[in-house]
């Protein structure tokens, strides 16, 4: 009798505890994938309109200038400068000097730069601050540095700004390429 408990136990453990094991894994995948079930359906049905999305945005990110106009360095840099001083113009700041800086190559890109000296009123340095961070094609603001120069001079005075910065824009060397063929 002890020799048969011994064997019913054995096969116990060797046999049908592994396969209630497989079994109980086996549940519990299905439930994992019966509550997973749901959640891609309503992805697959969302797919279409997020495939019309990003074909919109694709349309409108090639519409929309990322780089300066130029084939070489020297005229993307002089098209930035020409921008800078529309912007400053158009804003009611005065520019005092532009020095070009030098470009470098940044991931496929020309980083084409100017160090800017401009001064006007308040409102007018700070509506060309917001113009350059938000016009097109995208600029980069770097080291800007403010001072102010008000006169106190009675209660119409008028806080004048001396801002010096550097602006950064990027050139395709695609560009440079295709015109030295």
């Amino acid at each position: 009798m002890a020799i048969l408990l011994v064997l019913l136990g054995s096969a116990y453990l060797l046999i049908v505890a592994p396969v209630l094991d497989l079994y109980s894994q086996r549940e519990a995948l299905l439930d994992d994938r019966r509550m997973l079930a749901p959640r891609l359906s309503a992805a697959a049905e969302g797919l279409p309109a997020l495939r019309a999305q990003v074909a919109q945005l694709r349309t409108a990110a090639s519409a929309s200038r990322i780089t300066l106009d130029g084939a070489s360095d020297a005229i993307a840099s002089a098209s930035l400068q020409s921008r800078m001083e529309e912007l400053a113009k158009s804003t009611g700041a005065t520019i005092g000097s532009t020095e070009a800086l030098a470009a470098e190559n940044r991931s496929g890109y020309r980083q084409i730069g100017l160090h800017i000296k401009a001064s006007g009123a308040y409102d007018a340095v700070v509506k060309l601050l917001e113009a350059i961070e938000k016009g097109s094609p995208p600029l980069v603001l770097s080291n800007l540095t403010i001072r102010s120069m008000t006169r106190p001079l009675g209660p119409a005075a008028a806080a004048r700004l001396d801002a010096e910065f550097e602006v950064y824009g990027f050139r395709s060397t695609e560009a440079s390429a295709n015109a030295k063929q």
